[in-house]
């Protein structure tokens, strides 16, 4: 009997899970991926950077689409729903990964004592990335405030509000799905009057989706004063220089690149895989790899001052930002980008770090429990 063909972003990490299935693998660049690549292919897995539509998929007879992502703005759901076509996303793959990013800007923008002290954080969107960062905020100490139409509890200690009031906060961070849907479309959801409630002293994340907040919008937060990290952008892969002059630290889409998110992105689509081309298995298990380990003696060191201590060592946002605008000053254009991306190092997920903290007290390795981080002594 034929294997089934299955069309995969060459991007996508094939991990041990994806290679026992008895199917042949055909990987191709994703921005390359055609129809023609898809006349007789059973399946395809994809990421944000294939267009998946009728155009795309017409002449295929594809019965599974999966995305190594947790959004589907890239696909037309509604085509696959009218033709009986399988989808499958990889949300909350790189939940982890994302709030790590998320701390780590709110570290390198100076915002970290305040967080502990009691700070305000707005998020906008409670899914799978923003319920996994409310939880470390608050047990770090923040009051946090959520935005979500779509949802009426948020659970103990998280405060369910308005959008104007979510943004009114210290630090506000994007992690609502993109779409045009309604009633509430969140599509360019946030324009120039929307984030005029966005105080001028304020620290704006966006680690979500590009198309949420509009670049006049963004522009117009930078001239007031406040304090932007993007790592997702109105016109993506296109970033204009102008816009660049204004952020405080700049990456090219990678805030949920870890290793550990990377496998997760593949392996949560191998169940919805078999179930659609009636595939077996006999490898359940996969590696996760090796874990970092850092030693610190921070007997001496204040609560906050280990804390510091610890970020600094372990962040990667200061790097990044410095090695795109490098990259990106030589050479300003889409295939850049999505270069960037590709071969991006991949950062140590803060739940795969463990740090021994010598004759450090309770509460600071408490801190570092809630930052993500797996704390002996």
């Amino acid at each position: 009997m034929t294997a089934p063909k299955v069309v995969i972003d060459s991007a996508i990490v094939v991990t041990p899970r994806l290679s026992a299935l008895p199917i042949d693998l055909i990987p191709i660049a994703g921005r390359q991926i055609g129809a023609n690549d898809l006349k007789d292919v059973n399946a395809l897995l994809t990421r944000t950077v294939t267009r998946v539509d009728a155009h795309l998929l017409q002449d295929s007879r594809i019965g599974f689409v999966g995305t190594a992502s947790a959004g589907t703005d890239h696909i037309d759901t509604r085509y696959l729903s009218e033709h009986g076509i399988s989808l499958a996303s990889a949300a909350g793959c790189n939940a982890a990964a994302v709030a790590d990013y998320v701390l780590d800007a709110i570290y390198q923008c100076g915002r970290l004592e305040s967080l502990i002290n009691g700070a305000t954080v707005g998020l906008v969107g409670y899914g799978a990335v923003g319920r996994q960062l409310a939880t470390r905020l608050v047990r770090l100490g923040a009051i946090v405030k959520v935005y979500d139409p779509l949802i009426r509890e948020a659970g103990a200690d998280v405060h369910v509000c308005s959008l104007s009031e979510a943004l009114s906060c210290s630090i506000v961070s994007l992690h609502a799905a993109l779409h045009t849907d309604q009633p509430y479309p969140s599509f360019q959801m946030l324009d120039s009057e929307a984030t005029a409630h966005v105080m001028s002293n304020a620290l704006f994340i966006n680690a979500g989706r590009g198309g949420l907040v509009t670049e006049e919008a963004l522009h117009r937060m930078g001239d007031r004063g406040v304090t932007l990290v993007l790592d997702t952008w109105p016109d993506e892969p296109n970033v204009p220089s102008a816009l660049l002059s204004k952020v405080a630290f700049a990456t090219p889409h990678i805030a949920g690149y870890t290793a550990t998110s990377k496998t997760n992105a593949t392996d949560f689509l191998i169940e919805p895989l078999k179930r659609a081309l009636n595939l077996t298995s006999a490898l359940h298990q996969t590696d996760l790899g090796e874990t970092s380990r850092i030693v610190m003696d921070l007997s001496e060191e204040t609560d906050i001052g280990g804390l510091m201590t610890v970020m600094a060592a372990v962040t990667r946002l200061a790097q990044d930002d410095s090695e795109f605008r490098q990259s990106w000053t030589r050479s300003p254009s889409p295939d850049n980008f999505e270069s960037q991306r590709t071969n991006y190092r991949l950062r140590d997920q803060y739940s795969n770090v463990t740090i021994r903290v010598e004759r450090a007290s309770t509460k600071l390795q408490g801190l570092l429990s809630a930052l993500g981080f797996d704390v002996v002594t």
